[in-house]
């Protein structure tokens, strides 16, 4: 045999050795494991098949004042920590809405204002829930504060954007004011406005009747949502769109509505500008 063939033999034999022993101790290991497990459900069986008295049993003071046995049997010595009530929307609230029934015969626009009334007055029938933090940042908030210098701009921001994260429909008056009383305004106060959806409606409507009566160069965000709020819930405002909000924007949009307004250097913006997009947005 040459000495080529009895090397590939010697490779070959040392190869299978080498495997097997692997193989073995592969087994092992796993079989080990494999025990390990079983034991260990065994023993947490054993423990849960225990009598709860043997499991929990203790040398406690009967006389003690935070002596107490749970629904289980188990004695205890201590007070617990309450559970974290959830926000919830207030007792009693109108949790779907259910608009009153349209007389065909009245004025649209009349009915149209009683559902807007019913929407003020219901605002979680839209969804969102009352947060304790929102009451607490509404205090803090409203009504909006006279910016005193950067560092309290910079306060009154970082209350805002926690206020915006507030599941709470209460938070849209605070946001409208803020928009068009105070001095702030923000992509998220709007975002936040539309995701509130209806209930905040009733609020921005209001500031629009204001800059229609008196002229006033309301904010970009307060038109900015409108418009949004109007497309997208177009069908949960049930008319509001048509006879309301569409109505009081083309007064507004009008060249009329602000005599000092140019369209050629109205390039910062002005009521007339933004109640144009936002009608542009609802026809």
């Amino acid at each position: 045999m040459s000495k080529k063939v009895t090397w590939g033999l010697a490779a070959l034999i040392i190869l299978i050795i080498t495997a097997t022993v692997w193989v073995m101790l592969h087994n092992r290991a796993y079989i080990k494991q494999l025990e390990n497990d079983l034991a260990g459900k065994q023993k947490i069986k054993e423990d849960r098949d225990k009598p709860t008295e043997q499991v929990n049993k203790k040398d406690l003071d009967t006389s003690h004042p935070d002596f107490h046995v749970h629904a289980d049997g188990t004695p205890h010595i201590g007070t617990h920590d309450e559970p974290k009530v959830q926000d919830t929307a207030p007792e009693g609230a109108v949790l779907q809405p259910d608009f009153p029934k349209v007389d065909p015969k009245a004025d649209p626009v009349k009915e149209a204002y009683k559902r807007l009334a019913y929407i003020k007055n219901n605002p979680y029938a839209w969804g969102g829930v009352h947060s304790e933090r929102a009451t607490e940042l509404i205090a803090e908030l409203m009504p909006p504060p006279e910016l005193i210098d950067h560092d309290h701009g910079d306060q009154v921001i970082e209350l805002i954007d926690e206020l915006c994260e507030q599941d709470d429909p209460r938070i849209a008056e605070v946001l409208i004011a803020h928009m068009c009383d105070g001095d702030t305004l923000g992509h998220p106060m709007v975002d936040a406005l539309e995701e509130i959806g209806p209930p905040a409606v009733s609020y921005l409507i209001s500031y629009l009747e204001k800059d229609i009566k008196h002229g006033l160069e309301m904010s970009i965000g307060m038109y900015d949502a409108l418009g949004r709020i109007g497309a997208r819930y177009r069908a949960d405002l049930s008319g509001i769109v048509d006879h309301i909000i569409i109505p009081k924007l083309k007064v507004v949009a009008a060249d009329e509505h602000d005599e000092n307004f140019n369209e050629n250097f109205a390039r910062f913006g002005s009521s007339v500008i933004f109640a144009r997009e936002a009608l542009e947005r609802l026809q």
